[in-house]
C-alpha cells in the first residue's frame, strides 16, 4: 500500500510540473496562453511571451503586455469567453514556429487558423512579439 501511494504522488507530482512548466513546445505556449486567456489570467497569458533587453525593459515590456492582455480578456469577454481551443496545425522553423488553431467562443463565434508565432530562447518556448 505504500508504495501504491508513494507511486501515485510521484505521479501526480510528474503531471503537475509538466502542467505547469510546460512552454516545452510551441503547442504548448500557444495552449497555456489561450488557457490563460480563458481563465481571465493576465498574468499567466503575460507570462507567455518574450521579452528582450535589460531586467527594466523585460519589466516595462511585460507591464505593456499585461494591458494589452486586459483588453483582450475584455474583448473575449464580449463573445462570452472561449469555450474551447484546438490546435490545427504547427510549423515548425527552427528556432521559431507558427501554431494555428480554431477558437470557439461561449457565443458559438468561430476564429478558424488565428497564428501565434513562437520563438524558442535558451530551450523554452515563447509567443514571439517581433513577428
Amino acid at each position: 500500500m505504500k508504495k501504491f501511494i508513494a507511486a501515485t504522488l510521484i505521479i501526480a507530482t510528474v503531471l503537475l510540473i509538466t502542467a505547469c512548466g510546460g512552454n516545452n513546445s510551441p503547442k504548448a505556449v500557444a495552449t497555456k496562453y489561450v488557457t490563460a486567456l480563458q481563465n481571465g489570467d493576465k498574468e499567466a497569458a503575460a507570462d507567455c511571451f518574450y521579452y528582450s533587453g535589460t531586467d527594466e525593459e523585460k519589466a516595462e515590456q511585460r507591464n505593456q503586455m499585461i494591458s494589452l492582455v486586459e483588453k483582450g480578456i475584455k474583448s473575449v469577454e464580449k463573445d462570452e469567453g472561449i469555450k474551447s481551443f484546438k490546435v490545427t496545425n504547427v510549423e515548425e522553423n527552427g528556432d521559431k514556429a507558427v501554431v494555428y488553431g480554431t477558437v470557439t467562443y461561449g457565443n458559438g463565434k468561430t476564429d478558424v487558423n488565428d497564428e501565434i508565432p513562437t520563438v524558442k530562447v535558451d530551450g523554452k518556448w515563447y509567443i514571439d512579439t517581433n513577428k
